[in-house]
């Protein structure tokens, strides 16, 4: 079955009706799961009206988190625009329509994340909306949920001081969020773990490096903890975690005082770590940002990081550990 998740932008302001001109914000409206599994162009998210069209019946809505986009409705797209943003970004936008109606135009996709912060300008207009799936932005960042104070809330919705639910502090204020846009391929393709296999309730993307909280009592016998965090690249042997591969992924990083451990789509999960490693894994400006806000971090070990939130597992102990629970 070919499920593919995508994320459903709105109008925050600006000119929402066709045909549209001038400059808009946007909101994050939800993310969209849609079955495409007919076996004609699965891969591309389809106009009904245009090319792609004899696909869109099969484009069926199996999870939603958009309001005025249903389960079991079929969704497709009808029109494009360019876009340049106030921060210098560019892209395309694909305005959504569902069951076949004529009611595109408040709800779009787009093929690079959209931030609320910048005001975008229209440019050249397109009747043919359809993209390949992998050339939108994937749910990891802007689709995954993490528990805050306010109850679930996307990723890309968060904002340096929003109080986020931690396993082991309760609510504790964000100090740092922080994006980097990379190809999903080799080493930088995503691990996607499916809804359930790990306490989620709705299918996860992370980063390779990316830990997973794993608990076990039998654990507590061969590592003298419990609760263990494991890369999710050392995880793949696991049924229903797999690699997915294809277009551009957006990791985002949340990082608090001290390292801790956070809700993700229901499963458990580290926090940025600024270690070496982590530090190294960042973009120079993004580095440079973490730095300037943890100056420590140039010299030494700040208060609060000198250990992980839990024991994290080799590959060799991830494998051991993954035969224990097996």
């Amino acid at each position: 079955m070919a499920l593919e998740n995508v994320l459903v932008y709105n109008f925050a302001s600006g000119d929402n009706t066709y045909p549209h001109s001038g400059t808009f914000t946007v909101g994050v409206a939800g993310q969209v799961t849609i079955d495409d599994s007919n076996g004609s162009d699965d891969g591309v998210f389809g106009d009904f009206t245009h090319t792609g069209g004899a696909d869109v019946p099969d484009q069926d809505v199996s999870a939603s988190s958009v309001s005025g986009i249903n389960v079991g409705d079929t969704i497709d797209l009808r029109y494009k625009y360019t876009i340049t943003g106030s921060d210098g970004s560019n892209g395309t936008i694909y305005f959504v329509a569902t069951n076949n109606a004529a009611n595109y135009g408040p709800l779009f996709v787009s093929n690079q994340p959209l931030d609320p912060a910048v005001t975008y300008t229209f440019g050249t207009f397109n009747t043919d909306g359809a993209v390949a799936y992998a050339r939108l932005v994937p749910c990891f960042t802007s689709g995954t949920w993490i528990e805050t104070a306010k109850g679930p809330r996307l990723i890309d919705s968060l904002k340096e001081g929003d109080l986020i639910l931690t396993r082991d502090n309760g609510f504790q204020p964000m100090r740092w969020i922080g994006r980097c846009t990379v190809p999903a391929a080799g080493k930088t393709s995503p691990v996607h773990i499916a809804a359930h296999v790990l306490g989620n309730d709705r299918g996860l993307l992370v980063s390779p490096n990316h830990r997973m909280l794993i608990e076990a009592a039998i654990a507590d016998m061969y590592f003298g903890e419990r609760e263990l965090l494991v890369s999710a690249k050392h995880l793949l042997t696991t049924p229903g975690i797999t690699r997915r591969v294809g277009g551009m992924v957006t990791y985002i990083h949340i990082l608090f005082d001290e390292h801790q451990v956070v809700l993700a789509n229901g499963a458990y999960s580290e926090s940025f770590f600024p270690g070496p490693v982590g530090l190294n894994s960042l973009a120079h400006e993004t580095r440079q940002e973490v730095l300037e806000l943890f100056p420590e971090l140039r010299s030494n070990t700040p208060k609060g990081f000198e250990q992980t939130a839990r024991m994290c597992l080799t590959q060799k102990e991830a494998t051991v550990l993954q035969q224990l629970v097996a």
